[in-house]
């Protein structure tokens, strides 16, 4: 059902009175907008609220400052179409001293189509260049705090400060966006996004007096596609480091970017002075650059004006950047400038100096050990050295609650092995466990648990197998790097994240037979800001399963098969639980395995959920259940028979492509309790291995939108007709 509401004929936007009968529209357009989603009292299965400001192109409406506030609001989608302009008042002083001009914030489902914001911010610009005392001025539109926000096809023209700002979202989609002022305007960067996950940016032109796009601390998961940048800045990565505890940014792509007479082209830039933030994982690619000042440019001793600079020591992290395909014009001498902080001195260690023999049969557990002690208690960065070889080790826990926390590598260039008696580390719980450690990386390396043995023994029906030890496990840490591990032959799960914050895991290649059992390939649990990027695994469960308690976890360029596929769950085994929320799996290929990308939940009660969710271009290959909502799951007898009383809302399914083994490609099965809400579809095309045709979609309790080609078709998902 959609509530469509046209405001026109106004001049103010005078409010719709909140005192009105209670069947009436609840609509506060000025000063504060109060329950978008309240659009009507008595409608109590409205799916999606609308809010068109319909207006003659020719009439610009003139507003002041406008707030909407959904702290109070029930959580259904609103959707803004503006056919006008919304004009801020001539007088720059009005709005000057707001943070905003419009404002969203606690809002989830949020959709701006159209529309022309014009700031009128030229005679605040002319205040600031006189060197008067000014107002800073207002950023056009803002959002904050909030998640899944659409804006489509929007214009923000002389903004006083910042055109579009993104702080503290979840899932926000721009596209065919234009960011227009004059080149010497001040501080009017395009689009800002701080504090956010899951942000794209498409099909954008932005030509501003700033940064066209500026990135800040605690960005995780951004995607900058097709843009025209110029006059500008560019696009920068910060500034960063500004404070000395502050949140890094992380698995940014900018790709196919034209620049044009900018002042830089893509930047990253911190200040010199101490801090814990860092950047890594960052992808520039396929970027022209026409007559552009600096193209290519890291900058760790930032400081605008050059007035009042630290001129200390960046303690800004940057790791993993790549720079492909960029090509075009400089209009300075220097088009690559590399400008880093010196490296602090570090301590090498070698396990051998400790007595570790790489001969595959002497035990070497103590030598690592004791390797370990001397590198926990030393005061500068320290580096373990692992040289080529197999070294033979039993259990290993790395203990770090009492380690100086200075940061710890340990680079592998041989093999760790396990003993093949499968019952010597199957004692414990997991093989080689990290305990409370802090700025822990494990580069290269092979870990070979040789598993097979206890797998043979489950597989046969062994009444006295162990459950098996998980390879390499994580807990109660921070600030945790994997980088080129491979793991093979696991007795359970290879890598386990638990209760730990900001993880990056990236080209780990994880083996086990399709046989195999409960050998997840990455687990995480309870923990928050994950990343797991350009890895391939195959295994006989999960390739990568998410717990109770994950947050902000972020899965890009992945390979998965054979295995169980991406599973978020399973979710709901006890009442009370924690829930799963912001997650993006995004850039994966399936290949023959039983799932796709799966949420799965017991039957049973439980205060759980499931939520903000995004499964983007993905390509599945003879995969048995390419997409799956299972709210029945059950993985050993008796199976619960009540509804699941986990919540799973605003699940995204876009530019997902392929071949399904079965007959139905697409199953939601959700609960009758508490049913799937705001499940969206775009672009998702599934067809049969065998015959090439479309398979077939089934679903029960599921409630959402079906955007452009889905094929096939899931009937209880509403064609979103609000474009057409």
């Amino acid at each position: 059902i959609s509530k469509q509401l046209y405001v026109n004929d106004i001049q103010w936007l005078p409010f719709l009175s909140s005192s009105s009968s209670s069947s009436s529209p609840l609509v506060l357009l000025n000063p504060t907008m109060s329950c978008l989603s309240e659009l009507n009292r008595t409608e109590k299965q409205t799916q999606l609220k609308r809010l068109w400001l319909f207006g003659k192109p020719l009439v610009p409406r003139l507003v002041q400052s406008l707030n909407f506030d959904g702290s109070k609001c029930k959580p259904k989608p609103v959707t803004f179409r503006i056919d006008g302009s919304l004009v801020a008042p001539a007088d720059y002083r009005v709005i000057g001293n707001e943070d905003y001009w419009i404002f969203f914030q606690h809002l989830d489902g949020v959709t701006v189509y159209g529309g022309v914001l014009d700031a009128q911010g030229t005679s605040l610009w002319d205040c600031k260049k006189s060197g008067k005392n000014c107002p800073s001025g207002a950023t056009t539109i803002g959002f904050q705090s909030a998640s899944n926000v659409v804006v489509s096809g929007l214009t923000s023209l002389n903004s006083q400060m910042f055109h579009v700002v993104i702080n503290g979202c979840n899932n926000v989609k721009l596209q065919g966006v234009k960011v227009l002022a004059a080149g010497n305007s001040p501080n009017t960067d395009g689009i800002h996004v701080q504090s956010s996950s899951t942000v794209s940016i498409f099909n954008t032109k932005i030509s501003t007096g700033d940064d066209c796009v500026s990135i800040g601390p605690g960005t995780n998961g951004l995607w900058i596609e097709n843009v025209a940048c110029g006059p500008g800045h560019g696009i920068s990565i910060g500034s960063l480091g500004k404070d000395s505890v502050e949140e890094g940014v992380q698995n940014v792509t900018v790709k196919t970017v034209a620049f044009t007479g900018t002042d830089n082209g893509v930047r990253i830039k911190s200040w010199a002075r101490p801090s814990s933030g860092f950047a890594r994982n960052i992808r520039f690619q396929h970027c022209v650059m026409n007559n552009v000042g600096n193209p290519i440019l890291i900058d760790q001793n930032y400081c605008p004006r050059n007035e009042n600079c630290p001129r200390q020591v960046s303690g800004i992290k940057i790791s993993d950047v790549l720079f492909v395909d960029i090509h075009g014009t400089s209009a300075t001498e220097v088009g690559v400038k590399l400008d880093c902080t010196k490296p602090i001195p570090t301590t090498f260690i070698n396990v051998l100096t400790y007595g570790a023999k790489p001969d595959g049969s002497t035990d070497s557990t103590k030598a690592f050990l004791a390797a370990w002690q001397v590198a926990c208690a030393s005061v500068n960065p320290t580096t373990i050295i692992v040289p080529k070889g197999r070294f033979l080790v039993g259990n290993l826990v790395f203990q770090g609650k009492k380690c100086t926390d200075t940061p710890i590598s340990i680079r592998i260039a041989g093999s760790l092995i396990a003993p093949e008696d499968y019952r010597i580390v199957a004692s414990s719980e997991q093989w080689i466990w990290f305990e409370s450690v802090t700025d822990v990386s494990i580069y290269g390396g092979i870990l070979d648990a040789q598993g097979s043995g206890l797998w043979n023994c489950k597989n046969n029906g062994g009444s006295n197998c162990p459950t098996g030890a998980k390879t390499l496990l994580f807990s109660g840490s921070n600030n945790i790097n994997i980088n080129g591990l491979t793991s093979i032959n696991s007795q359970k799960f290879h890598i386990v994240i638990n209760s730990c914050n900001n993880v990056n895991i990236d080209g780990v290649k994880v083996s086990a037979d399709a046989n195999s059992p409960n050998t997840d390939g990455i687990h995480i649990q309870s923990s928050h800001l994950v990343s797991i990027t350009n890895s391939r695994i195959g295994t006989g469960d999960d390739c990568i399963s998410i717990g109770p308690g994950s947050t902000h976890v972020s899965i890009q360029g992945i390979q998965c098969g054979p295995g169980h596929g991406i599973s978020i769950g399973s979710l709901g085994i006890a009442e009370e639980e924690q829930g799963v929320e912001n997650v993006t799996v995004s850039n994966v290929d399936f290949t023959a395995t039983s799932n796709g990308v799966r949420i799965k939940t017991w039957a049973k009660n439980s205060k759980s959920f499931a939520r903000n969710i995004v499964f983007q271009h993905i390509n599945m290959k003879m995969v048995k259940n390419p997409i799956i909502i299972d709210q029945r799951y059950c993985f050993y007898k008796p199976c619960p028979e009540q509804e699941s009383g986990v919540e799973v809302s605003n699940v995204r399914y876009e530019d997902i492509h392929g071949t399904s083994s079965t007959d139905v490609a697409v199953k939601l099965d959700c609960s009758k309790e508490k049913p799937c809400t705001g499940i969206v579809m775009d672009n998702v095309n599934l067809a049969l291995q065998l015959v090439n045709q479309p398979a077939q979609a089934s679903c029960s309790n599921a409630n959402g939108l079906a955007n452009d080609v889905v094929i096939p078709f899931t009937p209880c998902l509403k064609r979103d007709i609000l474009m057409t």
